[in-house]
């Protein structure tokens, strides 16, 4: 849970393997750029062996034949690409970019399922809201570039969507990217305030860990956030309660 900027890349479909490294070398630059002038900590080699390719994995829902409605999610490894990280600011999530080549279809089971990722792309995201417990400003210089460093990539002629869920894009407003913060920050704090509230209560104390609790403003946020999500709480600490054993 928390504020995260989602995105989709792809490159246009007579991109080949060459063409896809040039891209993703492209791409490095540009964030060496952004590293330059400090508005992300560093940027790391590219990969394309496995261990670098475990973070490109995609995730597709397959309709279950003869259950109308009915869905089973498969994994969907890339069987080649390029990808490295970009280490944003502490407590922010590493935002991993490049291009990948997915396979046509995979095995569900004991059926073959077609995956539709055509061409060489690459989806992920990074969780930025945790970079809030260093400040504003902290949190405002790494969600803006991690939002900047991705429309950038259209620059490059690759398709880029941005799903930010901070609202800070499309329209680039500080105010509402500090609004919802705030609103995420006390949504988060007063939750997790709740369940751990509720599970000290048991004979096995307290187990519930959550960055939130290390914000230096943790106890306001906790108390302005519970004061929006009232029946929210009181619906966890039940929850909680039936859970104990």
């Amino acid at each position: 849970m928390g504020l995260s900027v989602h995105f989709k890349l792809a490159a246009s479909a007579d991109t080949d393997a060459v063409r896809a490294r040039e891209l993703v070398q492209a791409m490095r630059r540009r964030a060496q750029g952004f590293k330059r002038r400090g508005r992300v900590d560093d940027v790391l080699p590219i990969g394309d062996d496995a261990a670098a390719l475990r973070w490109a994995i995609e995730y597709q829902s397959i309709p279950v034949p003869g259950e109308r409605g009915c869905y089973e999610g498969v994994v969907v490894p890339a069987e080649a690409g390029y990808i490295f990280p970009v280490v944003v600011g502490k407590d922010c999530e590493p935002l991993w970019l490049g291009l990948c080549r997915y396979p046509k279809t995979v095995l569900l089971a004991t059926r073959r399922c077609r995956t539709h990722l055509p061409g060489w792309r690459l989806s992920g995201f990074s969780k930025t809201q945790y970079a809030s417990l260093h400040g504003w400003e902290h949190f405002r210089r790494c969600h803006t570039a991690v939002v900047d460093l991705l429309h950038g990539m259209r620059g490059l002629g690759l398709a880029v969507e941005i799903n930010d869920e901070a609202d800070y894009w499309p329209g680039r407003s500080l105010a509402v990217l500090r609004k919802n913060l705030e609103q995420m920050n006390g949504a988060v704090a007063a939750l997790a305030g709740a369940l751990k509230d509720g599970d000290e209560n048991t004979d096995h104390g307290a187990r519930v860990e959550s960055p939130i609790f290390h914000h230096p403003q943790f106890e306001r946020l906790e108390a302005e956030g519970a004061e929006k999500m009232s029946d929210t709480l009181r619906n966890a600490r039940e929850e909680t309660s039936r859970l104990r054993p």
